[in-house]
C-alpha cells in the first residue's frame, strides 16, 4: 500500500513539473508590431499577444521581458515586462 502511495506521489509531481516546463522566458528588443494580427516580433520570432495585454503601450526597439508558451505551434504571450 505503501508503494502505490509514493508511486501516485511520484507520479503527480511529475505531472505537475510537466505542466510548467512548457513556459520560457526571453529578454531582447522589439523589431516588428502588428497590432491588427496582435503580433510583436522579438529576437526573429513571431509572438501572438493575448487580447489581456495591451499591445498599443509597446513600441519598437523597446527591451522587453517575455513568459511565453508554445500552444499549437504558435508562440503565445503569457506575460510581458517592459525594461
Amino acid at each position: 500500500m505503501r508503494r502505490r502511495m509514493i508511486a501516485a506521489v511520484a507520479g503527480a509531481m511529475f505531472l505537475a513539473g510537466m505542466a510548467t516546463a512548457g513556459a520560457a522566458e526571453i529578454t531582447a528588443s522589439i523589431t516588428h508590431i502588428d497590432v491588427k494580427a496582435r503580433i510583436v516580433v522579438i529576437d526573429h520570432r513571431a509572438f501572438h499577444v493575448p487580447t489581456t495585454i495591451d499591445i498599443g503601450i509597446l513600441k519598437i526597439g523597446e527591451q522587453v521581458t517575455i513568459v511565453y508558451e508554445i500552444v499549437d505551434g504558435q508562440l503565445r504571450i503569457v506575460s510581458i515586462s517592459v525594461g
